[in-house]
């Protein structure tokens, strides 16, 4: 074999009396030749086929149907403390809480509820404390345990999500109804006050000893009331949101009660006479007070609580179903590995069965050999896209974007898939090897290419393998085309295609050399 011609690369001189074929008609002849070869192997093997293509349409038809919901269902129990909490009942424990968790029970057992979540029964317990309703009150801050047996990492950072929204839930939920009572004891206020600033006047002008006793009671019954109000008050952070006079209302509580202690001393002491100016700053003080505990007692517990709103629109009109996000990716991932799994098979083969000895010295070029290769699988490929287009099409799966472009965009991937994969058929050693890497190529998809995990999750260690992945460019390309209605990015194209060409080269540099030792 060592003196076998070589592989012929031009066109041989016509004999005489024959027809002279051009040589590039005799070149796309040697490739079609190649490509019919190729396709009648694929159909004479028809579990291959099925399995090819009957396989991933049932995979996606089963994945479309039987899909519901992606957010973790935490099952969640509540244990009250003895007695439960005073003021909230279970109805309004189970409204809250019910939300975002998946409410089993509530209990005031914490053992049996441990019990069960190390037995794996529930995902997370939640311990109340006895002094939720105390938050308030200048007391130690009451602390809501949350204990999970959490083993995926993604459901423990929804768990960690919706503990905070839930306690930031309750936190205002406590702040409404203490405002609320706020509000209450402030408007009963009010009535003192009118009282209290009639008597100050009555203070000024000089009134009898029994009413210098009267006034002095009821300057300390205003001064006992404001005092129960300001602890009443939500606190200041809460009051300085809303700006105005409402920020001041503590502020001028504190400086009323100074004044009023003022004048009972005056009063206590006779020196009233002494005092005018302190008076008529009480008056001041009261008038003042009055009008900002009217514009409080007005305000609505929930817009002093959270005077902050939101409003989201999504210009699209919503959001699509997980079903029809997902669709993009499993194409691309269907279209790469059948196209992998089938060019890993390919060049292994036949040489292990001898036939690169065959075509060491058949009359055809290498590029020829492996053009018609990628032509022949390109067509059975296509045709098995194009089932698994219609499947999504009857699933709902949209394609806003421009169909020539998508075409494109899927031939693009079918060669840069088969050049993955005749890589892999060069570098193998046998069939199962191949297999074997093909796999290892599928693994790396589904975790590299940002079908389940964006690439930005990613250390830039791993961006070289992520990009170097047919279906990370066919994916991005797919939702652009499929569910935004943009054409895909120039890195898009140029990804797939450096892929396509460097493998191309890779694979034409290597079996010449495998041609040449066989």
């Amino acid at each position: 074999m060592a003196n076998a011609p070589q592989i012929s690369t031009g066109a041989a001189t016509a004999p005489a009396g024959k027809v002279h074929i051009p040589g590039w008609r005799r070149w796309l002849i040697r490739v079609r030749a190649y490509c019919l070869k190729e396709v009648n192997e694929i159909r004479r093997q028809p579990l291959l086929i099925l399995s090819l293509i009957i396989g991933p349409l049932v995979v996606l038809i089963l994945f479309g149907s039987t899909y519901v919901n992606s957010t973790p269902r935490v099952r969640t129990a509540v244990v009250l403390p003895p007695g439960g909490i005073p003021g909230v009942d279970i109805a309004q424990i189970q409204e809250l809480i019910g939300l975002n968790f998946d409410l089993r029970e509530v209990t005031e057992d914490r053992a049996g509820a441990e019990a069960r979540l190390a037995a794996g029964d529930l995902d997370l317990v939640q311990v109340l404390p006895g002094n939720i309703t105390a938050a308030l009150q200048g007391e130690a801050s009451p602390q809501i345990e949350f204990r999970s047996n959490a083993i995926n990492p993604l459901t423990e950072g929804w768990i960690q999500y919706l503990a905070y929204a839930q306690v930031n839930e309750i936190n205002k939920a406590i702040l409404r109804a203490t405002t609320a009572r706020a509000q209450q004891e402030a408007a009963e206020i009010r009535l003192r006050i009118t009282n209290v600033e009639g008597q100050a006047l009555e203070l000024e002008q000089g009134i009898s000893a029994a009413r210098k006793q009267a006034a002095q009671e009821d300057l300390r019954d205003l001064a006992a009331l404001l005092d129960r109000l300001e602890r009443a008050l939500p606190p200041q952070e809460v009051l300085a949101a809303q700006g105005g006079e409402i920020a001041t209302l503590r502020q001028r509580i504190t400086g009323l009660q100074e004044t009023l202690e003022r004048l009972d001393r005056a009063i206590a002491t006779d020196t009233l006479g002494q005092t005018l100016a302190e008076i008529a700053r009480a008056r001041t003080d009261l008038q003042a007070l009055d009008g900002t505990i009217e514009l409080f007692v007005n305000t609505s517990p929930d817009a002093l609580v959270s005077p902050v709103t939101q409003s989201y629109t999504n210009i699209r009109g919503g959001a699509y179903s997980a079903v029809v996000y997902y669709a993009p990716g499993v194409l691309a991932l269907l279209v790469q590995h059948t196209a992998i799994t089938l060019g890993a098979l390919a060049l292994v083969r036949e040489r292990l069965m001898g036939a690169f000895e065959v075509f060491r010295v058949a009359p055809v070029s290498l590029t020829q050999l492996i053009i018609g290769k990628y032509l022949g699988y390109t067509i059975f490929i296509g045709l098995a896209t194009l089932v698994l287009i219609v499947a999504m099409v009857l699933i709902g799966v949209p394609l806003l974007g421009s169909w020539l472009q998508f075409a494109a965009l899927i031939l693009l991937l079918i060669l840069a898939s088969l050049g993955v994969g005749f890589l892999i058929s060069t570098l193998s050693g046998s069939d199962s090897q191949a297999i074997q890497l093909a796999m290892i190529s599928l693994l790396l998809s589904i975790f590299f290419s940002g079908f389940f995990i964006a690439l930005d999750s990613f250390a830039w260690p791993a961006l070289p393998v992520a990009y170097s992945i047919p279906m990370t460019h066919g994916l991005a390309g797919f939702q652009d085309l499929m569910l935004r209605g943009v054409a895909p990015g120039l890195w898009t194209w140029l990804g797939l295609a450096l892929i396509a060409v460097v493998t191309f080269g890779l694979v034409v540099l290597l079996t010449r050399r495998q041609l040449r030792r066989a």
